[in-house]
């Protein structure tokens, strides 16, 4: 029996099937992902790549004034104003779309350099980029390139979303270098799919300008790191309008403009100009894109000896608001050699002079190649120090130096060196300076630091943190510590620092003040006095027994009772004047009560005495 074929499903499945796959002289085609298809082919060229002049009988500073032919579409174009000195060279960059190409007649037809395109990265959802992804003809065009002596770049038709796809992609080339000699720039090329209804992955994320400028520098100084120069190729709308080009080009990074026009007024900074996709090549069936190069004096994209990203760069720390450009120095070194500046390496500042963050560009110089960018902060000055001005056992009065181009001042403090601090109190004008923090306790050692803070274009910036100022307060009375078994005194409290003394167990020490170290643990600066000489540093809470001296005081007679509370045992009873050695201190009921231990009639007594009728001395 004769099976009946559904002659719309088989068509269905071809058409399907060659959207897929397009096979041409044998190399088939992965296009169904491929962002660039239908630019790179020359089928479907987005309306944002051309434009004219928007008056061409106005003329703004970027215009030009000076024309040439151009012998690859027989058309003549205006070159700005800001390339009459500089040598214009012709070049093409090509893909898997151009198929095979004959390197020898291009260049004999003029082609002085060529891009051409390692891969890209899919512009569906996946972003997949991988072996699957690579252009088909990438070896066989660099290798051909190479042989007929044209300088070559490289370049990969992007879809990155975030800085570390960008990474990944600037990777991705260099990855696939290889042994190929590399001529000129390596590219991100930043445009939305042309192959796509929706734009692609790019087009859908909606990157803000600084998020997508974020990528392309993170391509960029991934590039740079190697060795080699980055360059950005966008179209003229997505330069204008998605991107901030004066980022890419203030950090010393190269674009590439692409705008089919015959004479382009953007306004930005490019050196190279992709002019139009119609251009005619010997050596190519077909069409293809076509480039000015304006050469700059120096340019060489070769990779020269090591990459400054193969150096240890120290990061240079935040400088103070003075009002004028600043210009720190930068240290770098190659396997644990300093480099010396101007021979090893070039420095250039951007935006060093406002409150905010700048750009150190360091650019190789002889052995070293490439370029990074290094940021630093541009913050208020911070004050030199503080100083207690007066203290007592409940509160401490600070000072500090006025800073003139302040609006005000941050106080923090805290009861260990490195401990949690916490702002306690702002002012904001810069001629306060001084503070009174009261509420204190008596006998304690607290950690102040003070940072100034500009109000500008409404931004606020902080300075860095003072020095951190230790301040005890001090007592009215005098506090001792006896030593158990296992007591060390340490230069601080830390028991990994120089040890002072080892007092015996019952060795008396006074105690000037109480600290706490970064891990909770409570520490008591001492006195220790031992074979003529006096020791002083910390020693654990839990190594000794603290004392205080006391009298009986107010009254003639005072009661010493079995436990803090006026309805306990009598033990007995003291005349005024009578001295105490304290052991604790208690509250109850609002009540403060003192332990004491004291000698009567040649026995010894430990018992309770309400605080108003003891002083402490």
């Amino acid at each position: 029996m004769m099976k009946h074929f559904n002659l719309r499903s088989v068509a269905c499945v071809i058409f399907m099937f060659a959207l897929v796959l397009i096979c041409v002289s044998g190399n088939v085609y992965a296009a169904s992902d491929d962002p660039g298809a239908d630019r790179l082919s020359g089928r479907n060229i987005p309306e944002e790549f051309y434009g004219e002049p928007s008056n061409p009988f106005s003329r703004i500073s970027r215009f030009g004034a000076f024309t040439s032919a151009c012998p690859f579409t027989n058309e003549t174009y205006t070159h700005q104003d800001a390339f009459v000195n500089r040598p214009i060279s012709h070049g093409m960059d090509v893909s898997q779309w151009q198929k095979d190409i004959d390197w020898a007649a291009a260049k004999a037809a003029g082609i002085e350099f060529a891009f051409v395109r390692v891969g890209y990265r899919g512009y569906g959802d996946a972003g997949t980029l991988n072996e699957s992804t690579k252009d088909i003809y990438f070896d066989q065009n660099m290798k051909n390139a190479n042989a007929a002596g044209i300088p070559v770049g490289i370049y990969v038709f992007s879809q990155a979303i975030t800085p570390a796809e960008a990474v990944e992609e600037a990777n991705y080339i260099l990855q696939h270098i290889g042994s190929y000699r590399i001529s000129m720039p390596l590219i991100m090329d930043y445009e939305y799919a042309s192959d796509s209804n929706s734009g692609g992955r790019l087009k859908k994320a909606k990157l803000s300008k600084d998020a997508a400028t974020e990528v392309c520098m993170a391509f960029c100084s991934t590039i740079a790191a190697a060795g080699y120069t980055p360059m950005v190729y966008a179209n003229k709308s997505m330069l204008t309008n998605q991107l901030n080009a004066k980022t890419i080009t203030d950090n010393g990074y190269r674009i590439w403009l692409a705008h089919y026009t015959k004479n382009t007024d953007y306004t930005g900074e490019f050196d190279f100009w992709q002019y139009s996709s119609q251009g005619k090549v010997n050596g190519i069936s077909g069409n293809v894109d076509m480039n000015f190069y304006y050469a700059k004096e120096g340019d060489n994209f070769e990779l020269i000896g090591i990459p400054l990203g193969s150096t240890v760069i120290s990061p240079v720390a935040n400088q103070a608001y003075t009002g004028q450009k600043i210009t720190p120095a930068v240290t770098l070194t190659y396997e644990g050699i300093p480099l010396t500046e101007n021979t090893d390496y070039t420095l250039k500042y951007k935006d060093n002079k406002n409150l905010g963050t700048a750009s150190i560009i360091i650019n190789g110089k002889g052995r070293f190649g490439g370029s990074i960018t290094v940021k630093f902060n541009i913050v208020p000055k911070r004050p030199s120090n503080i100083k207690a001005k007066k203290r007592t056992d409940n509160y401490i009065t600070l000072k500090w130096p006025k800073i003139g181009t302040a609006t005000g001042y941050q106080i923090y403090r805290a009861t260990s060196p490195n401990g949690t601090y916490k702002k306690i109190k702002q002012f904001s004008k810069n001629s306060t300076i001084t503070y009174k923090n009261t509420g204190l306790t008596g006998g304690q050692r607290y950690y102040y630091k003070i940072r100034t803070f500009i109000k500008s274009n409404g931004k606020t910036y902080f300075s860095d943190y003072s020095p951190v100022a230790a301040i005890d307060t001090p007592l009215g009375y005098h506090r001792y510590a006896e030593a158990k078994s296992g007591a060390v005194i340490y230069a601080s409290e830390s028991t990994s620092d120089t040890v002072i003394a080892t007092p015996a167990p019952g060795a008396k020490m006074t105690v000037s003040y109480s600290t706490v170290d970064n891990n909770g643990t409570t520490w008591y600066c001492v006195s220790y006095q031992a074979e003529g000489q006096t020791f002083t540093g910390m020693v654990k809470k839990s190594k000794v027994t603290v004392t205080m001296n006391g009298k009986v005081a107010k009254t003639n007679i005072v009661n010493v009772r079995k436990s803090a509370s006026t309805s306990s045992k009598k033990l007995t009873s003291l005349k005024k004047n009578k001295k105490v050695t304290v052991l604790k201190t208690k509250t109850k009921k609002g009540v403060t009560w003192y332990q004491v231990t004291f000698k009567k009639s040649g026995k010894t007594y430990k018992g309770w005495i309400s605080a108003p009728y003891l002083k402490l001395t």
